[in-house]
């Protein structure tokens, strides 16, 4: 694997990680705990090693400082002792699901950062007759792979809040109140977020646009631009755009561990062999000074 390569495999390592965080916003009776350390410690340690992103980063003077900060931020508000979103205790992992909308706000502008700096050395990669083939279908996988969890967490936290709003007005008789006022502006956000996922996407297969099509209609009739469909609920709705993106999650992410996974692998023992290589070169260097 040339330097290049290395380099972009560490971004897209680094920014699956951040992807992953968008775990936290799906309502599940236990998380792995295991995978939260393996991801905090890859977010935390990452920007403070010598690794291929740290180098970037300290590369890229005033802008590489500036995401190394956005980076730090992202470790401390997610996989920090101090998080408030996301605690390790005694008996597993707890997390705050009023704050999964805070998740949202932050994986998702930060990973289209991350994939603007990897698609950045793709192209130098390109035009420098450098490009990988591998390198190519690991980009491509993971662009995938990433809209199709996008669309599944966000889809399912519009699902849970419209249906909160929904039972906030029925309780108010639909006089709107501080909570549902609240709740909208949550839902507000939501579709900014799916807006952004949608803006950024270079995804064109139609197991994607399905999915997308079938979260921006029912956005649609939640919004009462469009009629919800004959002899269905919104339920319903929400249960058939579920369907069109579980095909695509499952389709996405199949080929993204198949690439992924060897070429993380050789990144492992690359960097392992440079690190052996840069010791015995150390050593190499005080056996000459005491001789």
């Amino acid at each position: 694997m040339n330097t290049i390569s290395r380099v972009i495999v560490s971004l897209v390592y680094y920014n699956s990680l951040v992807r992953d965080t968008l775990e936290y916003t799906l309502k599940k009776d236990k998380f792995e705990v295991n995978f939260y350390d393996y991801k905090r410690n890859g977010i935390v340690n990452e920007i403070k090693l010598q690794t291929p992103l740290k180098v970037f980063l300290d590369q890229n003077g005033e802008k590489g400082e500036e995401l190394r900060k956005k980076l730090e931020t992202f470790g401390n508000d997610f996989y920090s002792d101090t998080s408030t979103v996301i605690k390790k205790t005694a008996d597993g992992l707890r997390v705050d699901h009023a704050q999964s909308v805070r998740i949202f706000e932050s994986v998702i502008p930060l990973h289209e950062e991350l994939n603007s700096i990897i698609k950045l050395h793709v192209n130098y990669a390109r035009q420098n007759n450098q490009l990988d083939e591998r390198i190519v279908t690991l980009t491509n996988a993971d662009e995938r792979f990433y809209r199709a969890v996008a669309l599944m967490t966000l889809n399912g936290e519009l699902d849970r809040q419209f249906e909160e709003f929904n039972k906030v007005m029925r309780e108010s008789k639909g006089e709107p109140t501080p909570q549902s006022n609240f709740i909208q502006n949550d839902l507000n956000t939501l579709v900014k977020c799916l807006a952004t996922v949608r803006q950024n996407a270079t995804a064109k297969d139609h197991l994607y646009t399905d999915a997308l099509d079938a979260v921006f209609n029912s956005v649609e009739m939640m919004n009462g631009k469009r009629e919800l469909p004959a002899g269905k609920n919104f339920p319903d709705v929400f249960n058939d755009a579920n369907i069109k993106i579980r095909d695509f999650v499952q389709d996405s992410e199949d080929a993204w561990k198949k690439i992924y996974q060897p070429l993380l692998q050789e990144l492992v023992e690359d960097n392992k062999k440079a690190r052996e290589a840069a010791q015995n070169g150390a050593n190499a260097t005080e056996e000459k000074k005491a001789a």
